[in-house]
Parts: structure tokens; C-alpha cells; sequence
């Protein structure tokens, strides 16, 4: 299967520090609670970063348009799993190899994907990454070994409107450039106040949360696009 490569953006920088790892590691809590939302209680803010912290996993790496999960490439599937798991309170439980690599077991970003995308999704487990970000997989095991560089640059998400088409909530999401992951204390706390670029996010409201059905550029940029 050929692997076609997140789409890179210039702001971004290499993944890494262990230290840093542990720095971003229980940063973003994602709230997963039954949320019984109207369109007006959809447009505060406290309901916007909550958005914001279940699509950072994703939209940090500059997602490639999709219009269902299942077209996502199996590696990227991975790393948005591998960091939805690597910003969630059990990743606090984690502990490092010899070898001082981070272990992470597999069924973690199992939950993580189906949590973020449906249970639809099933993830083939694999190494993934490169030079910079490096994520080794023991078969044996089911264990990921996490391995990172010298620092962690990273969009951040900012929902600035939130609308309702049928069954699906659409998330107007700029992309602040860059933030340093020291610096992510909260979400809310944007250290930019331009962004670049905007995509629009949709979510499907489940028991539990909301899943990510689909990433397309907004309107605007598809006719500019086109012309």
C-alpha cells in the first residue's frame, strides 16, 4: 500500500524531547461527557474548547481533506491515535523503556481511534514516523516504543463558529501558528493572534461525545482553488 505523507506545513517544526513529551503528556484532557447541546449553548466558549480539545490530536498535523475515516491513510490514522492517547489522562500511567522510550500499549490507540473516528475504524498495527518522530511496534508485545527529537511545535485549534447541518456540527477551525507544546496550558490561551489558514471539522454527536466524520476546506478555498 503506498503511504501518501501528511501534508507538511512551514510553520511546523520536528516533534520531540523527552521532556517535552512529558510536558504535553496530560496537557489536553478530553472531556468525554454526555453533552446535551442547543445551537445557543453550541456557541459559548467553554463548549468551543471542548471542541478544540477533541480535534487537537488531529488538526496539530495539518489533516489532509476527507470525507470519511475510512479514507484517512493508515499511518496517519495511527498518529492521530498515538497522540489522542499521548494527551489523555491515562497516558499519565505510562513509563519508559531502558532505552528511555516511551511504551504505549496498542489497545490504547485502539480506544483512541474508535473514540475519535467509530468503532468502524480498526487500526493495523505497524512502526510509523520518521528520523524526527519515531514510533517502533513489538508485535509480540502490542507495545508501541515512543521516540522524539528536540522539540515539539504545534498548531492549535481555535473554533470561532459552530453550525448545524442535518445530523452534523460544523466547526469553522483556525489554525493559530506555531506554540511551542511548553507552552500549551490551555487551549484558550492563544499565543497568536492571526491565523493562516481555516478548515471546517464535522462532528457526529455519539452517546458518550462527538466523533470526526469529515475535514473539508471551507467554501472560499475550494472556489479560489478552482479558479
Amino acid at each position: 500500500m503506498q503511504v501518501r505523507k501528511t501534508r507538511k506545513h512551514r510553520y511546523a517544526a520536528p516533534v520531540g524531547g523527552v521532556f517535552v513529551l512529558l510536558a504535553v503528556i496530560g496537557v489536553v484532557t478530553v472531556i468525554l461527557s454526555s453533552l446535551n447541546l442547543t445551537s445557543k449553548v453550541l456557541d459559548n466558549s467553554t463548549e468551543k474548547e471542548r471542541f478544540e480539545e477533541i480535534i487537537l490530536p488531529v488538526m496539530m498535523f495539518d489533516p489532509v481533506p476527507f470525507e470519511k475515516p475510512s479514507d484517512i491513510e493508515m499511518t496517519n490514522l495511527l498518529q492521530y491515535s498515538m497522540w489522542a492517547t499521548l494527551t489523555s489522562e491515562r497516558a499519565r500511567n505510562y513509563t519508559y523503556s531502558d532505552t528511555q522510550e516511551l511504551m504505549v500499549p496498542a489497545s490504547d490507540l485502539d480506544v483512541a481511534a474508535a473514540t475519535l473516528f467509530g468503532s468502524d475504524i480498526k487500526l493495523e498495527h505497524q512502526r510509523f514516523g520518521d528520523y524526527d518522530s519515531s514510533y517502533a511496534y513489538d508485535s509480540e508485545k502490542k507495545m508501541y516504543y515512543v521516540r522524539i527529537a528536540v522539540s515539539f511545535y504545534t498548531f492549535m485549534p481555535e473554533v470561532r463558529e459552530i453550525t448545524k447541518e442535518g445530523d452534523l456540527y460544523c466547526l469553522d477551525v483556525y489554525y493559530i501558528p506555531p506554540n511551542n507544546a511548553l507552552n500549551l496550558t490551555k487551549l484558550s490561551e492563544k499565543l497568536s493572534p492571526f491565523s493562516e489558514k481555516h478548515m471546517h471539522y464535522y462532528m457526529q454527536k455519539t452517546k458518550d461525545t462527538y466523533q470526526l466524520v469529515k475535514v473539508q476546506d471551507p467554501p472560499s478555498a475550494t472556489a479560489a482553488s478552482t479558479a
